[in-house]
């Protein structure tokens, strides 16, 4: 099982405002450093699946607190979520099962009659007819278009609150779709499946990982 991180991270110089507001919040949270720069908060709504969590956090940044919600499953995908002058102000999502899904239903248009999962494993034949559709899938504007559904939402400019203007072009270059889906003609690699570590160097927050809720309240046993 891959990285699951989750938690809510704030300039450190906004920390008085954020104890008080978390001292009157009724679901259990943990709350911690991160580095120089930065804290973070962990609420047991670790999603911010119910409209009290969510509410909470406009609250919070309506007090000229940003807020970033992020998270990084490192088998599936990463994003995050801004909060800034009680709305939210950017967001994104990124899938890293995305391609293998597009091709999946692909292979079984072209070959409704084959059973995909057991193909692979028991024809070479299958196998590479299957490979054959998952690079066309990853060169495909149909894919670009599909990530680019998750970062429509994304402005590079409403961090310009927690970053200085050289960080918020680096995001901007970050999230251009055609460098962020573009393959290497020689080993494969996409910058997509850097992008995390690169955000996360941007905005240095790269102390944030292996946290979440449910990990702090086992005591770091989960």
């Amino acid at each position: 099982m891959g990285e699951l991180t989750t938690g809510i991270l704030y300039p450190r110089k906004y920390e008085p405002k954020v104890l008080l507001a978390l001292s009157k919040v009724e679901q259990p949270h943990f709350h911690r450093n991160v580095n120089q720069e930065w804290n973070a908060f962990f609420l047991q709504d670790e999603w911010l699946e119910t409209p009290v969590t969510l509410c909470f956090l406009l609250r919070l940044s309506k007090q000229c607190v940003p807020l970033l919600w992020f998270h990084d499953a490192e088998d599936n995908g990463w994003g995050f979520r801004l909060f800034d002058g009680g709305y939210e102000v950017s967001s994104g999502t990124i899938s890293y099962s995305l391609d293998v899904e597009m091709a999946e239903a692909e292979f079984s248009r072209l070959y409704p009659e084959i059973d995909l999962q057991e193909g692979v494993i028991e024809s070479e034949e299958i196998r590479l007819a299957y490979e054959e559709i998952l690079e066309r899938v990853v060169r495909s504007e149909a894919y670009r278009h599909e990530v680019g559904k998750g970062i429509n939402r994304l402005k590079p400019q409403s961090f310009n609150r927690i970053v200085g203007p050289k960080q918020v072009q680096q995001l901007r270059s970050l999230f251009d779709l055609r460098l962020l889906t573009d393959v290497d003609e020689e080993t494969g690699a996409s910058l997509l499946y850097d992008s995390v570590d690169l955000f996360k160097e941007i905005l240095g927050i790269e102390e944030m990982v292996w946290v979440n809720y449910a990990y702090l309240a086992s005591g770091g046993r989960e």
